[in-house]
């Protein structure tokens, strides 16, 4: 999952060097971005690092796609960004994976690999409903 939150931030980065204001203006569209979101990053990238606020993003529920569009302006090179996706998205995949292991192996046994599935498919579609109602964009 890194790996793809590497490629996806790196064709936003690309697109934002390419046309910042048709790449910021697609990101601002996403359900739970606001312009404000936008304003708050990029305030925190020019103030403290874009490395250091991107890391700080999934803390303050500001979607990975909000830096990786504003990235470019705030003079991080391409190959560092694609790299930083790691450290900037693995912990909260690895949290995520944890905690769905740890729910299996409590289940296991007592619930069907299929009922599993179904619980972690409604259970992201949960997550991020109450997410997109309580971040309007």
């Amino acid at each position: 999952m890194a790996a793809g939150a590497m490629i996806g931030g790196s064709v936003i980065y690309g697109w934002s060097v390419r046309d910042p204001q048709s790449a910021r203006a697609v990101v601002a569209a996403v359900p739970a971005v606001s312009d404000v979101m936008i304003a708050d990053a990029e305030a925190d990238m020019a103030r403290e690092g874009w490395l250091i606020a991107a890391l700080k993003g999934p803390l303050t529920s500001t979607p990975y796609k909000v830096y990786a569009v504003l990235a470019p302006a705030q003079g991080a090179g391409p190959v560092a960004w694609a790299l930083a996706a790691f450290p900037v998205r693995l912990p909260r995949f690895l949290l995520v994976a944890a905690g769905f292991a740890i729910l299996r192996r409590l289940l296991e046994g007592r619930v069907s690999p299929r009922m599993l599935l179904a619980g972690f498919t409604v259970g992201w579609i949960l997550f991020y409903g109450w997410f997109w109602l309580s971040h309007p964009g």
